[in-house]
């Protein structure tokens, strides 16, 4: 059923596709001038720069700060299991080499 689902999705944005570009075609709309004009090149930047905003503020800066997070947590863990190993074996060591009667 969700392979039936995607199929109409992908036929619907097909078709809509088609009719923009046969609407454009009947109106006599020039692409390439709309596209190039000023305008539309202040558009696109606008557009270019929110994205970058919410691609920043909501996604990457949480991904960023949660997988710091858990580097940090995870190498304190380790250097902390670490430092017991050490204190550990340092003190078998000076135990055999001290022993106390």
């Amino acid at each position: 059923m969700a392979d039936e689902q995607k199929s109409r999705l992908h036929i619907h944005l097909g078709g809509l596709v088609i009719l923009i570009v046969i609407i454009l075609v009947l109106f006599k709309i020039d692409i390439k001038s709309k596209i190039q004009s000023p305008q539309f090149q202040k558009n696109i930047t606008y557009i270019e720069e929110q994205v970058k905003v919410v691609w920043n503020k909501y996604i990457l800066d949480p991904i960023k700060s949660k997988a710091g997070n858990l580097f940090i947590d995870f190498t304190n863990k380790e250097v902390k299991k670490i430092q017991d190993n050490f204190s550990q074996n340092l003190l078998k060591t000076s135990n055999t080499e001290n022993p106390q009667n």
